[in-house]
């Protein structure tokens, strides 16, 4: 009996890590775009997850030293602690004993078929938090939420109430900017995700700047476009279909929203043991298969200064 418990521990863990590796594969384009890229980090211990960091300005002054002084100390940068929760994530499977039983027109299994399924819905469920979860701590008769993409940026904040403000090139250079006066080079904004009528007008700008390159770079399956920005780096815009169009109170975005960011500076945390994606089959209750996937994670923003906010942008061209 021993060795049956150890030999299915043992098969759960190895199918569990390679679930996500399949996860990130599923759907490999831009509207799935942080699931499939964004780095796994350090798994989360507790459900409240904890990280530092540590940000170093630059100089302003310098105080320069008469020959054969004392060396003096200035205080140590304090690292400063950051958070976020967990949250449950799940896509259920129930399919009938008969449907199970009985060949799709296709010819494929139907209990297959439907959990292919469930895994594409999972994928898009847990894209969709990590933009735009709203932080909230749970309870018994409430469950927690991360704090997604949106919600975890707060300093570098634009928004336009009017909604009659056009996308313009010098504002998508002004928001690479801002990510640059906040953060040191190798951390500016190089990816900017966008509603779609936003990367047309993108698309449209009066310049050679925008061209278009391949997806080989990253987990995606068509050409991208990006933007050589005056500031220096050269931007990669994404159509996302979670960016949001409308206003939204939970995350703090104004509607028809650009996101500029860098994506090395975000990892997925996983809590221990359990909280990858994978597979639990549910008791019994009727004449059924039932079935979920389910993982439980949160996002970690090390050094939000890096992204810039910005909304309230004419949903029209």
């Amino acid at each position: 009996m021993a060795f049956k418990s150890t030999y299915n521990t043992t098969v759960t863990n190895e199918m569990r890590e390679s679930l996500l590796d399949i996860i990130r594969d599923v759907s490999p384009n831009e509207d799935n775009y942080f699931m499939s890229n964004l780095a796994k980090g350090h798994n989360a211990t507790q459900t409240l997850h904890e990280w530092n960091i540590y940000h170093e300005g630059r100089a302003t002054a310098v105080a320069v030293s008469v020959q054969g002084a004392d060396t003096t100390y200035p205080e140590p940068q304090i690292e400063v602690r950051s958070t976020n929760y967990t949250a449950i994530v799940e896509s259920p499977v129930a399919i009938s004993r008969t449907k199970a039983s009985i060949a799709m027109i296709t010819g494929e299994d139907a209990l297959g078929k439907d959990k292919e399924r469930a895994l594409r819905r999972l994928k898009s469920k847990m894209e969709y938090a990590i933009i735009n979860g709203a932080a909230a701590v749970g309870s018994s008769a409430a469950a927690a939420q991360l704090c997604g993409i949106l919600g975890s940026v707060t300093t570098n904040v634009s928004n336009y109430p009017s909604g009659l403000q056009s996308f313009t090139e010098t504002l998508l250079n002004d928001m690479v900017q801002q990510s640059w006066n906040s953060v040191g080079g190798s951390y500016v904004g190089n990816i900017l995700a966008v509603p779609v009528v936003l990367k047309r007008r993108i698309a449209a700008f009066g310049t050679n700047l925008t061209r278009t390159i391949t997806a080989e770079s990253k987990r995606l399956t068509q050409e991208v476009r990006v933007y050589d920005s005056d500031v220096g780096p050269t931007v990669m815009v994404i159509a996302h279909k979670d960016i949001p169009t409308v206003a939204s109170t939970g995350a703090n975005t104004p509607g028809n929203t650009a996101l500029l960011l860098n994506d090395s500076l975000i990892e997925l945390a996983f809590l221990v043991k359990s909280g990858e994606p994978h597979w639990e089959e549910r008791a019994k209750t009727g004449d059924r298969e039932n079935g979920t996937y389910i993982t439980e994670f949160t996002m970690v923003n090390y050094d939000e200064k890096a992204a810039v906010k910005s909304g309230g942008f004419l949903t029209t061209l």
